[in-house]
């Protein structure tokens, strides 16, 4: 690792010889160095040349670009002309593979495991960018620029005589050596603080000094305080945002009142889980003559946070809220999110109100946004809501229940109306977690979208894209959810995985009604178990972007986030845009670079929160798992990869892993495109589908597996043989069209996106 003081020295001692190259002993002399510094004069110069900042020839070094370039640098803070700054995404790296990727605003870049430096996980870096066809290819990092992990929580391992520390942080994908202990030992959470980021190229480990003892390590307060700290995620707010929270009324003014439409006398409720706190979203439905007209009101957060203000600065940087087990870091103030904004019955409450019309097939007839101010009657969670449609409820006053049946119905026809347009359902149960008081989890459940979800998110949906289409004409600039078409590699590598299961894929009008189809035709509970995620995963991410680009999953054209202000950053910039471009009631305007950093930090923030929330939840599962060490279980494989098999347990719904080392004696083959191990000494088989009897052996990082003892602990998948014949006769007709048609993945159809159940995610399409 160079030492970043002399590294400059260096850069300076360049410029000042206008780049006259020097040998290292003239750099010796130039530098003035005491004999302590010149050990690591090497060091740095080795590291440097790795970088790109150096370049070396005839044994003599020089600076890679001109000294007028990094003086222009230097003063006006702008990189080079054919360098990028990015995100560093170390998941690979920590799967054990042989590259990262570098997230930037141009797309994403390749990086091989020996062009990253010495970049961790959501690193700040320079790359020297290389396109194919004007996409995004491979990188080379040439500079770290800003460290995103310089302190980390994890665990004191001794090893020998050395002492390790790991962070719980998994893309963080090196053991770190611990130099200072202080106090702490074997079986402590800690937070580190690194000293030094080694050099990977010379061998050298990185080295870390603890700075905190959290506390015992299986303590549930304590793995919760360790990811908090560990993402830096803020557990207060600051004074400036507290001040301004005492300015801000909690009743509606009678001069507010006065312009806005007054909804108080129509019947308006929310459904949201029974936990919830803050009630963003609220829903009207009258019956028309010839249809409805649905109001989709939405908690008006922007009249109160304004773009000049402390509590807007605060909620860029958090993006969004943070979900946890019995806490919740909010991107607001409490008495926004929990009561001022918060749509709580009987309140008169400002709001932002989509009113659409809908004629009896609902077919939208015209839609308008208006700011209004309304009063909730009801508060309801999907579970009653649930119960009434299923007739097990009937508690409810009769206008309620007149208009729950009626949204009911417009629900259903929305739903209809999706999948024609090309929706793609994934009917993927999310894990739900319960915990007992002493915040330890004590179940695993399976959520299912019910139909009071599906009714919620339709009407959110009608909001969203409303007021992306109406953005999309009258603002210069706007931030959309889009979701970029897969890559027809991916869809090709699929269909060829799929085949050697015996899965046909059949070449639709578009590739949303291929895939709805392929999903329609899995015929088994097991065939969705198993390769509805591997479909899943054969898609990209949805993320927020200036871009006008389609919503592949959604099958829209245009969409964005609206409907929840109160935790999402995006929605919170969209009511601004939508007072000064729709309603003209506000003169705020965002400048393009503006609305093109929202989007990037709220996509940033969205992949924290999601990372976060799976590693308090990864804790508490392996937690939960090791009562059953030893216990037989039965399961189902749902994917491979080169050292190891993914099961599926049957008793408990979650994931374990069977290493290659623990089949049956042979030498084992993995063949990749099929996710098949093969025994050359017997032709013995683990693919997909199989079934496995297993024992628990060991719960640590993961949950290891062993096969049951006994010649039945493995039953291999029966299908009926697919015919390669056929599967060839297509692939030749995509060949075909590969450069014409090629499924026509343009921009000429569109669908939907893929979301879970889980309340907090509702919209994360």
């Amino acid at each position: 690792m160079k030492n970043s003081n002399l590294s400059e020295r260096i850069e300076e001692t360049f410029i000042e010889n206008n780049n006259t190259p020097l040998s290292y002993n003239e750099l010796v002399n130039e530098l003035h160095l005491v004999r302590k510094e010149k050990s690591l004069l090497a060091e740095t110069l080795q590291a440097m040349l790795a970088e790109g900042i150096l370049t070396k020839k005839n044994r003599k070094f020089r600076l890679a670009v001109s000294p007028e370039l990094i003086k222009k640098e230097a003063n006006e803070k702008v990189t080079h002309p054919r360098l990028l700054e990015g995100i560093f995404d170390a998941t690979p790296l920590a799967r054990d593979l042989s590259y990262a990727f570098v997230r930037t605003e141009q797309g994403d870049f390749y990086v091989n495991a020996e062009d990253t430096l010495n970049a961790y996980h959501n690193d700040v870096v320079v790359i020297e960018p290389h396109f194919r066809k004007g996409k995004p290819d491979y990188a080379i990092v040439r500079k770290i620029i800003q460290r995103a992990n310089e302190t980390m929580t994890g665990d004191i391992r001794e090893s020998g005589i050395r002492t390790f520390f790991i962070s719980i942080n998994p893309k963080i994908h090196n053991w770190i050596e611990v130099s200072e202990l202080n106090g702490a030992k074997e079986g402590d959470k800690v937070v580190l603080q690194v000293t030094n980021w080694g050099n990977p190229l010379m061998g050298k480990m990185p080295v870390g000094k603890v700075i905190e003892i959290l506390g015992p390590s299986g303590d549930p307060e304590v793995e919760l305080l360790a990811v908090i700290r560990q993402y830096n995620l803020p557990l207060q707010f600051p004074d400036t945002v507290l001040a301004e929270m005492e300015e801000i009324e909690e009743t509606v003014s009678d001069q507010e009142l006065a312009h806005r439409l007054d909804l108080r006398n129509i019947l308006t409720f929310t459904i949201d889980p029974a936990s919830a706190k803050d009630f963003d979203d609220a829903i009207s439905l009258e019956k028309l003559n010839q249809g409805w007209r649905l109001y989709v009101h939405i908690a008006d957060v922007a009249h109160y946070v304004k773009p000049e203000s402390a509590t807007f600065s605060e909620a860029v940087k958090r993006g969004n809220s943070f979900y946890f087990p019995k806490k919740v870091i909010p991107m607001l103030p409490e008495k926004l999110s929990n009561k001022v904004c918060s749509l709580r019955p009987n309140e008169d409450k400002l709001a932002m109100s989509v009113i659409t019309d809908f004629n009896l097939q609902g077919k939208i007839l015209r839609q308008r946004l208006e700011e209004s101010v309304i009063k909730s009657d009801f508060r309801l969670n999907y579970d009653q809501v649930d119960k009434f449609f299923q007739r097990q409820n009937t508690d409810f006053p009769q206008n309620l229940s007149e208009t729950l049946s009626s949204a009911r119905k417009l629900s259903s026809l929305l739903t209809a109306k999706r999948l024609k347009d090309g929706y793609i359902f994934f009917d993927l149960p999310e894990l739900e977690y319960e915990y007992d008081e002493e915040g330890f989890l004590k179940r695993f459940t399976l959520a299912e979208e019910t139909e009071s979800h599906k009714l919620i998110e339709n009407f959110m949906l009608v909001a969203n894209e409303c007021i992306a289409t109406k953005l999309s004409q009258l603002a210069p600039t706007t931030i959309y959810r889009i979701h970029e078409d897969p890559d027809w590699e991916k869809i090709e590598r699929l269909i060829e995985l799929l085949s050697y299961y015996g899965i046909n894929f059949y070449e639709r009008e578009t590739l949303n009604a291929s895939i709805q189809y392929l999903l329609h035709s899995l015929p088994t509970p097991e065939h969705h178990k198993v390769f509805e995620p591997i479909i899943l995963r054969s898609m990209k991410k949805a993320k927020y972007s200036t871009e006008h680009i389609r919503h592949f999953g959604l099958g829209m054209e245009t969409y964005t986030h609206f409907t929840s202000p109160i935790r999402r950053l995006c929605d919170l910039v969209i009511h601004h845009l939508c007072k000064t471009y729709i309603l003209k009631t506000s003169k705020i305007q965002f400048d393009y670079n503006q609305l093109k950093h929202f989007a990037f930090i709220a996509s940033e923030q969205e992949l924290q929160a999601d990372q976060s929330e799976r590693d308090i939840e990864h804790y508490f599962s392996m937690t939960y798992m090791k009562k059953f060490i030893g216990e037989s279980f039965s399961g189902i494989v749902i994917s491979a990869k080169n050292d190891r098999l993914i099961i599926r347990l049957d008793q408990i719904p979650i994931n374990a892993v069977l290493m290659i080392t623990e089949f049956p004696s042979g030498k084992w083959i993995f063949l990749d495109r099929q996710m098949r191990f093969v025994n050359e000494d017997n032709k013995d088989y683990f693919q997909l589908m199989d079934k496995v009897l297993v024992n628990i052996m060991e719960v640590s990082d993961d949950i290891y597996l062993e096969l049951k003892p006994g010649k039945k602990s493995h039953q291999h998948f029966q299908f009926q043989p697919f015919n390669k014949n056929s599967f060839s006769n297509d692939k030749k007709i995509r060949k075909n069209r590969r450069g014409k048609k090629r499924f026509d993945i343009d921009y000429k159809y569109r669908n939907k996106n893929y979301g879970n159940s889980n309340e907090r995610n509702r919209g994360k399409r």
